[in-house]
């Protein structure tokens, strides 16, 4: 699996499972973390769906989202990964990322983003990377520039309006963004 391996200086990447569906219900139950995601059936189906979702990915090889715990402690405390994604008609590597709430403000969706960028540029998988995110969503618009990415398009995706983020590789070579983390 692509990232199953993947550490941080304070993160670990591990697949996501069915144990971690109350974790995701907490995620997917509070208004503020979910205010972009527009879930329109009850959470607990949406939460089987995004699992389902996850898996098809993984066993696909179109990367997927993945659980990121804290090293020190194992507590989950969000999800980052890369998605295979079509934007516009054409295929591109997305690095994505949730975190619950209560970890918000603690560097770890910037750190673990930057560990995706890292992957994906390093493993050669894509010459552009990008995070799709919508307009209002400052807080993700912030830990896409932190990750080196600046505003590259504005278009519809799944029915909804988004940001597309990118970073090349040569930019990520050019500036030294590698995070040694």
């Amino acid at each position: 699996m692509l990232l199953e391996h993947l550490t941080t200086a304070r993160l670990r990447f591990r697949p996501l499972n069915l144990e971690d569906k109350p974790c995701l219900m907490g995620f997917f139950n509070d208004p503020v973390a979910t205010e972009f995601h527009f879930i329109k059936t009850t959470t607990d189906a949406y939460a089987d769906q995004w699992l389902k979702r996850q898996f098809g990915r993984y066993a696909n090889e179109q990367g997927g989202l993945h659980a990121v715990e804290l090293l020190e402690t194992g507590e989950l405390v969000g999800q980052c990964g890369l998605l295979y994604q079509w934007v516009d008609g054409i295929p591109k590597w997305e690095v994505g990322y949730h975190f619950l709430r209560e970890f918000w403000g603690n560097g770890y969706a910037t750190e673990a983003a930057q560990a995706c960028r890292d992957f994906c540029f390093e493993n050669e998988m894509a010459e552009t990377l990008i995070s799709l995110i919508h307009p209002d969503n400052l807080r993700s618009q912030a830990v896409a520039q932190r990750n080196g990415m600046s505003e590259w398009k504005r278009t519809t995706w799944r029915e909804m309006p988004v940001v597309v983020y990118r970073v090349r590789r040569w930019e990520w070579e050019e500036k030294g963004m590698k995070n040694e983390g």
